[in-house]
């Protein structure tokens, strides 16, 4: 009978481990499952905050584009009209010169401020993808059964 007794107490320390692990292991499916159902929802936000920085981005850019674009038009009634009324072929040419050099320096100028802004709103539009993913490989090494953290 002795030996029964032992065979049963072992049994029942078995059950008994082999429930607290399970209970464990559902514990921990549980909470990943908690966690990685809120994927969806930071991705979103993600989403979002880096759609809203490239709109403003654009927004920016765009009505710098559009001022530039008045003011060249400004310049170029102001440089035929003072071409216009040049005195000699000379004048004109110089006149007409000086304009087309500052207008290719205004457009470069533009040009520059467009991509700078542009590069800016790229790496803040990333900003929260960078963050969100960082935040996903933590939650998957805290979730994973391999991984000390999830002790």
């Amino acid at each position: 009978m002795a030996k029964n007794k032992f065979d049963t107490e072992s049994v029942e320390q078995v059950m008994k481990n082999g429930n607290e692990a399970m209970k464990h292991g559902m514990e921990q499916v549980t909470k990943a499952y908690e966690n990685f159902a809120g994927f969806g929802k930071g991705g979103v936000e993600a989403w979002m905050q880096s759609a809203t920085a490239m709109t403003k981005a654009f927004e920016r850019i765009n009505g710098d584009w559009f001022a530039f674009s008045k003011q060249q038009m400004e310049d170029g009634v102001a440089a035929f009209k003072a071409v216009a009324s040049a005195k000699s072929v000379h004048e004109a040419w110089e006149v007409q010169t000086d304009y087309a050099k500052s207008s290719l320096d205004a457009f470069v100028a533009q040009a520059t401020k467009a991509n700078d802004t542009f590069m800016d709103a790229a790496k803040k539009a990333s900003e929260p993808f960078s963050t969100r993913l960082n935040e996903v490989v933590r939650e998957a090494r805290q979730a994973s059964p391999f991984s000390r953290a999830a002790e």
